[in-house]
């Protein structure tokens, strides 16, 4: 006959664990099917299926919601206390969700939670899309952002390459505002050019001309003519309102 070992019973304890947090999202946001949970995600129905099963469940989505519906994580982790809270819920402030950290917050310090994404361009939609590929959740002041635009429209993306350096290096982060595809002379912008994604400063010439910049001088500006044969393959997909570094 044999017998349950320690891993066994732990990993059933996990799955248990994981079924009851993903129940309890499901209640304090309204919602009676996980497939309708995915939906609200932006994942694959697939990933909360696996999710249940392998008894993890990404705090990403957790704080997301929880920040959405104001929902207390401590309820939705350990189901103590009230469902949804009168205050931002500092329970787990630092919380290590992707890459970030969740600073600490007090009183009823508000946070959204921005995606990290790895981003490709949306065949024929000018947006970027990270078709459930969302490498984590960072934290900022939803005040902050609200005066920027949108926060449902915002993501986050690391740069590769040195074309605008020194203001933005390589590994850099930017936070691109999808909402603002305006063009204002020498804003930084994200920029899809055929299947590749670039940061340029953009300025506009008579004529319906646009011109691409690096801030690296070893890089030439490219210009791009929107009445000729490039006009489909070039799409402004947002503006870069702020970036960051790792010290």
């Amino acid at each position: 006959m044999k017998t349950a070992s320690s891993a066994d019973i732990a990993l059933s304890a996990e799955e248990i664990a994981s079924a009851q947090v993903l129940d309890r999202l499901l209640q304090g946001t309204g919602l009676r099917r996980d497939s309708q949970l995915a939906e609200l995600l932006g994942v694959s129905p697939q990933a909360v299926s696996q999710a249940r099963r392998k008894g993890r469940v990404p705090d990403g989505w957790v704080l997301r919601l929880a920040s959405r519906f104001n929902l207390s994580t401590d309820w939705i982790y350990f189901g103590r206390g009230e469902a949804y809270s009168a205050e931002a819920d500092t329970a787990h402030a630092g919380t290590v969700f992707g890459e970030a950290r969740l600073p600490g917050t007090a009183g009823n310090l508000e946070m959204a939670f921005v995606p990290l994404v790895s981003a490709r361009l949306a065949a024929g939609m000018g947006s970027l899309e990270s078709g459930g590929e969302v490498e984590g959740y960072f934290a900022f002041r939803q005040e902050w952002l609200c005066r920027k635009g949108d926060p449902e429209r915002m993501v986050l993306m690391k740069v590769f390459g040195d074309s605008m350096e020194p203001d933005i290096r390589h590994g850099d982060m930017v936070l691109v505002n999808q909402a603002q595809t305006a063009i204002f002379g020498h804003a930084i912008y994200a920029v899809g050019v055929n299947e590749e994604i670039y940061i340029k400063q953009i300025e506009t010439l008579p004529g319906g001309r646009l011109v691409l910049r690096s801030l690296n001088r070893n890089y030439a500006p490219i210009e791009v003519d929107l009445r000729g044969d490039l006009a489909d393959s070039v799409r402004i997909l947002g503006r870069v309102i702020w970036w960051c570094r790792e010290a």
